[in-house]
């Protein structure tokens, strides 16, 4: 209605001043020209109108994704939860950082040109100049949470650094702790072993005392004093049988027909069967009571009679 009635006007000015059919056609055209610019710089702030819109937006979702819970520890996958939606709120904030500059030289241009049209229009250069105080709030708003992201990100790669540093203190300890535990477990495994194992040596005499497991001790002259066979004093490993004491119960006697003496410490009291009245053994020694049995010396010497 409005461009009707001014293109009445321009029809009306243009007959009462007796203006020719050219001037008719010019006047016209200037006025459609002005009214297609009116209506140009009016698309341009609906879609100012409709940027703001969107930057109010965009800020709340940054906002919304900074947000996280702070209850309990969420240790080092949390805290690098945190950091991945600050940088995305911080990324968001960028763009709309962008999007603001790129909007406000748009705005400059709109009201450059609304200012220099045929038809100047306060009530649009003022809605203009609202957009842009409008405009500089969000890019002060932006800025502010451009710098409090910025912020939280540095803290938090520290406290990943920190965290991450803990994570590999424990796993070095983690692993100092599995060392020592298998040294000790293979410890208790030898010291097990140590303690379990036995020896014994069966023989003569001239064989054991060949071997230097036993020797002859006291003296004899004429019909006064004896000997006797005892173990040696310094006992090597290496002329006995090892055997385990927990699950060797069983010694096995060279020859079945002969009796054997104990003329080591351990007592004939601990043995199962196969032990005459002179405490000497025939066919297997047969230990029923291991630890009493050996709890004397870890040495058993049988001597053949």
């Amino acid at each position: 209605m409005r461009k009707y009635a001014w293109t009445l006007f321009v029809v009306g000015a243009l007959g009462t001043t007796g203006c020719n059919q050219a001037e008719l056609k010019k006047a016209l055209a200037e006025a459609k020209t002005a009214e297609a610019q009116k209506d140009s710089l009016l698309t341009e702030v609906l879609e100012t109108t409709q940027f703001v819109t969107d930057v109010n937006s965009e800020l709340a979702k940054a906002t919304s994704l900074a947000v996280t819970s702070t209850s309990g520890d969420p240790g080092l996958p949390g805290a690098r939860k945190d950091r991945d939606d600050r940088k995305a709120a911080l990324a968001r904030v960028n763009a709309v950082i962008a999007k603001l500059n790129e909007s406000e030289a748009k705005l400059a241009e709109t009201e450059a040109r609304a200012k220099t049209s045929r038809k100047r229009n306060a009530r649009l250069l003022a809605q203009i100049e609202t957009y842009k105080q409008t405009m500089e709030d969000l890019r002060s708003t932006a800025e502010t949470q451009k710098a409090e992201y910025e912020t939280q990100l540095a803290e938090k790669n520290t406290q990943i650094a920190t965290l991450a540093g803990r994570v590999d203190t424990l796993t070095t300890e983690k692993g100092t702790l599995e060392s020592v535990k298998a040294a000790l477990s293979d410890t208790v495994v030898t010291l097990t072993q140590y303690k379990n194992t036995v020896y014994y040596a069966i023989g003569t005499k001239d064989e054991l005392m060949k071997k230097g497991v036993v020797t002859k001790e006291g003296s004899k002259f004429l019909v006064f004093g004896g000997t006797r066979l005892e173990p040696a004093r310094n006992l090597n490993p290496d002329a006995f049988t090892a055997i385990d004491k927990t699950t060797n119960t069983s010694i096995p006697l060279p020859r079945t027909d002969k009796k054997y003496k104990i003329v080591s410490r351990q007592s004939p009291t601990y043995l199962a069967a196969g032990v005459s009245k002179d405490g000497k053994v025939t066919g297997a020694v047969e230990i029923a009571q291991p630890e009493e049995f050996w709890s004397p010396s870890k040495y058993l010497i049988l001597v053949q009679d």
